[in-house]
Parts: structure tokens; C-alpha cells; sequence
């Protein structure tokens, strides 16, 4: 049987994270896995074929690559275009989706589209009630939105750690990302403390600017920005601390992950962040710039403190299974 994972998003969330690994867990249980994005979209496939097409293909388009591949089944992760174009090519398809999302451009007959999907599955977190303005008519199962924890010994120590010690960043090198803020910090911290180093691992247009900072404040030899095109695994792997700068941001999951990874975290306080994070139990929770570079300072001398944030963060792997996902993707298929 071959699969076919299609990956979409918007602006703010990126469905790449979820659609490939919803592919290589699909694939590792045996079945025939293809990745399927728009080019660009998904940085590293790791062991599953990628196949990508312009982000201009009409439906018509689509539905005939998907009658090429000989899919069988498509699995939807927020790409309604590829439920229109597997609709179009009479092939059965999975819809995922977090609670509440939105396309860039709104599809009219996304409820009549989704009527005719095999299954529809909606990621939330916590207890909130799914959006009855969103869902009502639709027959949907409640899935919690899963965690994507990386084993330490299953990863090699990255090139770009060049200290004993390191802080590890993730995300689109965009303003709404935080790295600038994350910068600032970092250039009151890094002389008090020249054993541990930042690698900052995205892309996006803000490189340029970010690397200027860096050079401004002469930090080339304590941060790195590299691409996320490699994967992430190794750097959540193998981190001693993860930083998380975003303010106000729509989803925090690569924070998630990173909890789910032990590793001890600190994020700026925000309503998507306190959903995983309680204050100085399995990480750290912070208002402004000051304390941000109090708190992670206080993270980079004590290692008992990070060692006991790590231990409860980890229990995240478990909470938020991504078992229960994939399970529910193929039940009864």
C-alpha cells in the first residue's frame, strides 16, 4: 500500500514537523511512505522520499501526481488542496489538523470536503472544548497534540558545538522567532561564560540581520546559525540547555519537543508556552529581557537545576504520546 503524507500549514504553523514525522513512523511500521510538499517546504525528510511540486500546481495537478505515485491512501496534514486533489482522484484521505487552524486563504467548502474524508483528526492541548464554529457538522476525533522526544544516545554530537557547554535555539529565522532578543542576551552572558556556546539552527530571511549582530558584538566564536536542512534530532539530542525566545507565539511544539528530549528549557512566558511548562519544575518561564538573562544564567552555573528540569520535562515523551496519533491515523484502514 503505498502512502502518500502531504504536508501544508500558513504563515504561523508549519505542518512539516508533523508530516514528517507521521511519514518516518508510518514508514518504520512497515508501511510504503512518500513524502508530498510544496518545494522548500520540508527542509529534511531523513530516510523518506520527498516529492515535491510548485506552489502554483492547481488541483487538476495534484491529482494527477497523486494517480502517478499510485497512492492509495492520502494522509492530509493541513493541505486542503491535497484532499480536494485526492477527492478529485477518487483516492481515500486522512485529514489532520491543530484545533482552530486556518488557511491563508479560507477554502469555502472546507466542511463539505472534509464530510468525505476516511477520517478527521484535530490536535489540541489541554481540556479546552474543540471550536464548535469550526467543527459542528463534522465527525472528529480529538487527538492531543504529540510530542516528538529524541533519545541522547540514538545522535552524534553536531559539528557546530564547538564548547563543552551548549545552548541550542530553534525555529524560522523570522522577527516573530524572538533571535534578535535571544542575541541580546547572549552578548551580557557569553563572557561571563566562555566553556558553553549557541547554535542557533533555522532559516529564513533574517540570517543576514542576525549575522551581522553577531559580528557587531564579535560573538562569531560563541553562536552559530546553521540550517535546519540537516534535521534537528542531533542538536535536541545533544544540548544542555534549549532556549526558546519566541513572545506570544502561535505554537510552541519545537518547545514541546524539546521538553519531550530532556532537556531543561527556557521560554518567555506566553499562553501557547504555559500550556507544557510549569515554572521551575520542568523548565523556566520568563517576562522580559532581564530576566531571561538572570534565569539563564542561573541555568548555565547549576547543573543539579537542569539536571532535575531535564528529568520532569522528559515525562512529556509519555504524556504526549505520539504513539496515540500514528494509531489513530491507521486504525481500522
Amino acid at each position: 500500500m503505498q502512502v502518500l503524507v502531504c504536508v501544508g500549514g500558513n504563515k504561523q504553523i508549519s505542518g512539516a514537523r508533523l508530516g514528517v514525522n507521521v511519514a518516518r513512523r508510518l514508514q518504520a511500521a512497515g508501511k510504503d511512505v512518500s513524502l508530498f510538499a510544496v518545494k522548500g517546504a520540508v527542509k529534511a525528510a531523513g530516510p523518506v522520499v520527498l516529492k515535491e511540486y510548485a506552489a502554483s500546481a492547481t488541483v487538476k495537478t495534484l491529482a494527477a501526481s497523486l494517480i502517478k505515485a499510485k497512492a492509495d491512501v492520502v494522509v492530509s496534514i493541513m493541505n486542503l488542496r491535497a484532499c480536494e486533489a485526492a477527492l478529485q482522484a477518487n483516492i481515500p484521505f486522512i485529514y489532520v489538523e491543530y484545533d482552530g487552524f486556518k488557511e491563508d486563504k479560507p477554502v469555502k467548502t472546507k466542511k463539505a470536503l472534509l464530510k468525505k474524508a476516511k477520517k478527521v483528526l484535530v490536535l489540541c492541548d489541554g481540556d479546552k472544548p474543540l471550536s464548535k464554529r469550526t467543527y459542528t457538522g463534522l465527525s472528529v476525533l480529538r487527538v492531543t497534540t504529540p510530542a516528538m522526544g529524541v533519545e541522547h544516545g540514538s545522535w552524534g554530537r553536531p559539528k557546530a558545538f564547538k564548547k563543552q557547554n551548549n545552548i541550542v535555539a530553534m525555529g524560522p529565522l523570522t522577527k516573530e522567532s524572538g533571535f534578535d532578543k535571544l542575541l541580546a542576551c547572549w552578548t551580557k552572558l557569553a563572557p561571563l561564560h566562555p566553556s558553553w556556546h549557541l547554535t542557533i539552527v533555522g532559516d529564513g530571511a533574517l540570517k543576514s540581520t542576525l549575522n551581522r549582530t553577531i559580528a557587531k558584538n564579535h560573538l562569531q566564536d560563541r553562536v552559530e546559525i546553521v540550517s535546519a536542512a540537516e534535521g534537528v534530532e542531533p542538536f535536541l539530542a545533544q544540548a544542555d540547555i534549549f532556549a526558546y525566545a519566541a513572545q506570544n507565539p502561535a505554537r510552541a511544539d519545537v518547545l514541546l519537543d524539546a521538553m519531550a528530549s530532556k532537556l531543561p528549557s527556557i521560554a518567555f512566558d506566553s499562553p501557547a508556552v504555559r500550556t507544557w511548562v510549569e515554572d521551575t519544575s520542568n523548565g523556566v518561564l520568563v517576562e522580559d529581557e532581564a530576566s531571561f538573562v538572570h534565569s539563564l544564567d542561573a541555568l548555565m552555573v547549576d547543573w543539579g537545576y537542569r539536571v532535575g528540569l531535564a528529568v520532569a520535562a522528559g515525562k512529556h515523551n509519555e504524556r504526549y504520546s505520539f504513539d496515540e496519533l500514528i494509531r489513530l491515523v491507521w486504525e481500522n484502514f
